[in-house]
Order: structure tokens, then C-alpha cells, then sequence
């Protein structure tokens, strides 16, 4: 987040986690901690990060 918070949880599947990620992407990120529920809108999230996806299509970092 831009507050410097990360929120973590996890699903089952690489086919789930690329509908979490999209759907985070597109329309920003709920939060409910089983009291409060949140909306932080997607103009908020600055990483949407998963392990262990596989893919086709891999890139390197170059340069800062």
C-alpha cells in the first residue's frame, strides 16, 4: 500500500491467484479483519506480488 502496509493471504491455484491479482489490479483491494471491512481504491496499490506462479513469459530486472 502507499502507507507503507502489506496485506498478505493466500488461495488455492495458480488460476486463482491470477483472478486475485487481476481483479486487486483492476479494482483495488478489500480488507476485513473479521470487525472492520476496508476498500483501498487500486490508485492506492503500489505491488501486487505472488510466489510461485508459472509462466512463459519470464523477464529480468535491469538497471534501478
Amino acid at each position: 500500500m502507499d502507507d507503507g502496509r502489506i496485506f498478505k493471504y493466500e488461495v488455492e491455484g495458480e488460476d486463482k491467484a491470477r483472478e486475485h491479482i487481476a481483479a486487486i489490479v483492476k479494482d483495488g483491494y478489500r480488507h476485513n479483519d473479521g470487525v472492520v471491512f476496508e476498500h483501498y481504491p487500486s490508485h492506492r496499490i503500489l505491488k501486487v506480488k505472488s510466489h510461485d506462479i508459472s509462466t512463459r513469459y519470464v523477464d529480468e530486472i535491469i538497471g534501478t
